[in-house]
This record gives C-alpha cells, structure tokens and sequence, in this order.
C-alpha cells in the first residue's frame, strides 16, 4: 500500500516537474521574443530618428546661417552708426545748441534791421519825389511832418523786424534739437533689431538640436523597457526551475527517509545511515589535503544530550534518536547548526570510540604500545555480509 502511494506520488511530481519545466521554458521564450520585438521597434525608431536628425540638421543650419547673417548685420550697422551718423549727430546736436545763441540773435537782428533800413530809405526817396512833384517844399512844415511820421515808422519796422528774427531764430533751434533728439533715438534700432534676429535664431537652433537629442532618449526607453522585461521572464523562469530543484529535492529527501525507515530494522545503527541516502563517499586519503589529528572528541560527545523525536509536518513521521546540531556545531565547531554532515557525525562517532578505547585499555592495564590483536574472523565475515547487502 505504501509502496503504490509513494510511486504514485513520485509519478504525480514527477509531472508536475515536467510541467513546470515546460512552463520556465515557455516563459524564457516569452522574455526572448520581448527582447526581439523591442529591439525590432528600436531599429525603426532608429531610422525614423536618422530622417529626423537628417531635417532637423537642414533646419538648424539655416537657422546658424541667419543669425551669422543677421549678427553681420548688426555689426555693419552698429559700425556705420559709430563712423558716420555719430559724428554727424555729435556736430548737429553742437549746431542745433548754439543755433540760437546770443551772438546769432544779433547778428539776425542786424540782418533784419538793415533791410528794413534799406527798405524805408528806398520808401523816403520814393515819398521825396512824390512830395516833389506834388510842389511840397523840403523847407515847410508839410514837408518835416511828413518825414518824422515816416522815420518813426521805419525804426519801428526795424525794431520789429528785429524781434521777428530773434524769434524765428530761437524757433528754428527748438525745431532743430527736437530732430537731433529724434535721429539720436531711432539710429540704434536697425542694429538692436538685428542682433535680436541672430539671438532668435540661435536659440531655435538650439532647440531643436536638444528636442533631437530628447527624441533618442525617448528611444533608448524601448530598448529598457525590452531587457526589463526579458530580465523579469528570466527571473520567473529561474524560480520555476528552482522550484522544480527543491521539489526534486524534498521528493529525494522523503524517499530517502521511506528508505531508512524499512531498512532501519534489518541493518541496525548501520543501516540507519545507509538509509540517509549517505552510500560510499569519497574517502581516499590522496583526495585529502590539511589533515590534522583531532582529541577531546569523547569529552565532546558527553555534552552532546542524545534524545528522541520526531520530525514536524511535511517531514516522514518516524520516531529518531539522536544529538540536535546546535549542540553539534557548539561542542565540536562543525556544521551550520540547522543540519549535521554524515561525514562528520561518522568521524566524531569514530574519534569518540577510539578514545573510548584507548580508556578501557588502560583501565585493563594495557599498555598504548601493546601490539592490538587481530581482528576476529567471524566479524569481519559479518561486517562484509552487511555491506553486500548495503551494495545490492
């Protein structure tokens, strides 16, 4: 009955491995042909990214051209600006101060007030001769009359003249310096406009040359995106098949218990270890390196507690006598203390033995040099029956 429910057990995990084989498999693939499609889609954006790059060289090359261009420009301006206009700005605006100076006023006003002189002198001739042909004598009072009346109108022709001239004189400076103001402002512009034109463009081309270098980051997110994913398959996989270790594992370890537990009665403490899954280990003493001799292994022993017990749920059910491997690992330095080595548990029991030996020994009154007798046929013939069987 036991035997039937351990081979259909072994069968049941047998194809359940199987299964999950086929599964890490099927998942590996999986991770695989997501690695190959991002690195298919990573190519195309690769050539779409060459087009890209191709334009966007073609347009941020027009783009340096102009702002080279339009610095030119600027540069040729701003030096016309400095060499021609400046000058001519600096000696218009001097002008345009002393336009209405004190001395220009006056010289204006003497200007002004000699044509009219010369005017009134053209209208006294001409009022003389009128006068004349009229019979009106220079030496009358008509005469004298007349001719006061016609100075006090020329001086004050003149005078007004005068003022006319200082005023229109002082208007034309006003109107001048607002023109000088004028050009001064506007002149700079032409190059100012130009330099921003080249700033514009060079800031373009720089844009597009970063949304470039963006576009092939965004790309490289595919290339990510595929090995994180096959990465992650792997993985899976990896624990699939780590999962079909241990159950292969646990299955070995529990078939080898069942094999202890119905051998332990035929083989005895031998058997038992046998029934471990131990069989031969290489032992050959040219396979052996640092060897060292080992005492104290009886003292040792003795503070190993020896009890019996049980393994808990999900081990084999059989009651065990033995040592715990904290103990194990605390009194002899070997182990992890989780598990005991077969191999160490068979030297220690080996090691404590002899001591215990050479202790009966002197206890008889033997001496450590005494020749030991040979070995009783009868148990050596039982010892190789036991390992024949062991064997078979």
């Amino acid at each position: 009955m036991g035997k039937s429910s351990g081979s259909s057990n072994s069968a049941l995990a047998t194809f359940a491995a199987a299964q999950q084989a086929d599964a890490a498999n099927k998942q590996t693939a999986l991770g695989q042909d997501w690695l190959d499609f991002s690195k298919q889609q990573f190519g195309i954006a690769n050539d779409r990214q060459a087009a890209n790059d191709a334009l966007t060289k073609q347009v941020t090359d027009s783009q340096l051209t102009a702002q080279n261009q339009a610095n030119t420009w600027a540069a040729e301006d701003r030096d016309r600006y400095k060499s021609v206009f400046q000058p001519l700005q600096d000696k218009f605006i001097e002008k345009a101060n002393n336009w209405d100076s004190a001395d220009n006023q006056a010289k204006a006003a003497a200007e002004a007030k000699a044509d009219v002189a010369n005017n009134v002198a053209l209208q006294d001739q001409q009022r003389e001769r009128a006068m004349a042909a009229k019979g009106v004598r220079p030496d009358s009072g008509a005469w004298a009359g007349i001719d006061r009346a016609a100075g006090t109108e020329g001086a004050l022709a003149e005078a007004g003249a005068q003022n006319v001239a200082r005023n229109n004189l002082r208007t034309q400076a006003v109107s001048l310096q607002a023109d000088a103001i004028n050009m001064g402002n506007g002149l700079p512009s032409s190059a100012s406009s130009n330099l921003s034109l080249g700033v514009n463009a060079g800031s373009s081309a720089n844009s597009n040359n970063l949304s470039t270098q963006q576009s092939w980051l965004n790309n490289q997110s595919i290339m990510n995106t595929g090995y994180s994913g096959a990465s992650s398959a792997n993985s899976s996989a990896g624990n699939m098949w780590g999962n079909i270790y241990n159950n292969a594992t646990s299955q070995a370890n529990y078939q080898a218990q069942q094999n202890a537990s119905g051998t332990s009665a035929l083989l005895g403490g031998l058997g038992s270890l046998a029934g471990l899954g131990l069989g031969l280990y290489k032992s050959d003493e040219d396979a052996k390196e640092d060897k060292r001799e080992v005492r104290g292994i009886l003292d040792a022993l003795k503070k190993m507690p020896v009890s019996a017990w049980r393994y808990k749920d999900g081990q084999d059910r059989e009651r065990h006598v033995g040592v715990m491997a904290q103990d194990f690992q605390r009194e002899t330095g070997l182990g992890d203390g989780r598990s005991i080595h077969v191999v160490d548990a068979l030297g220690v029991v080996m090691g404590g033995v002899q001591e215990l030996a050479e202790q009966v020994e002197k206890l008889k009154g033997k001496s450590d040099n005494d020749e030991k007798k040979p070995v009783n046929e009868s148990s050596r013939t039982m010892a190789k029956s036991i390992m024949s069987r062991r064997a078979a």
